[in-house]
């Protein structure tokens, strides 16, 4: 089977210094070829172990089997999301548009004060996602600073 494999690691769509400053290229290659691909060939190891055991006529611990296929599967597919998620900075535009800003202006204080609270929530160091917007349909918003930054 280790020629038939299902999961493979995507190509950026970008290079790997294109998100600069912000996710430096060493940053992201080992997100990319090392994070990622663990989940990659992760998911095709288990794969490959119950063909195996298809071929063997060996039982095995499906529920823990699944789990486990669960987790690698769904961290490559998460991650395979998240890049295409991401833009270099000089084909972002200033502001989001679309649905996405209508459901942040629903969402958040977009207001110039609250932009400059959140940043200077942000960890001095550049070269981690320290602070996220937890945002819920049902609540308002709310900063998490990462507070080991």
């Amino acid at each position: 089977m280790s020629d038939k494999k299902l999961y493979s690691l995507p190509e950026l769509p970008y290079a790997s210094n294109a998100l600069e400053p912000f996710i430096s290229e060493a940053q992201l290659k080992l997100h990319h070829d090392k994070h990622h691909a663990a989940y990659v060939n992760g998911a095709n190891a288990i794969l490959e172990r119950l063909e195996k055991a298809r071929q063997a006529g060996t039982d095995v611990d499906l529920k823990a089997t699944l789990k486990e296929f669960s987790f690698q599967a769904g961290g490559h597919v998460l991650h395979s999301l998240f890049w295409r998620n991401l833009s270099p900075a000089a084909k972002a535009g200033k502001e989001p548009g679309g649905a996405l800003a209508d459901a942040l202006k629903r969402s958040l204080d977009l207001s110039s004060a609250s932009r400059r609270s959140f940043q200077r929530r942000q960890p001095a160091r550049r070269d981690r996602l320290g602070s996220f917007i937890l945002v819920r349909h049902d609540r308002p918003a709310h900063h998490h600073a990462d507070r080991e930054a």
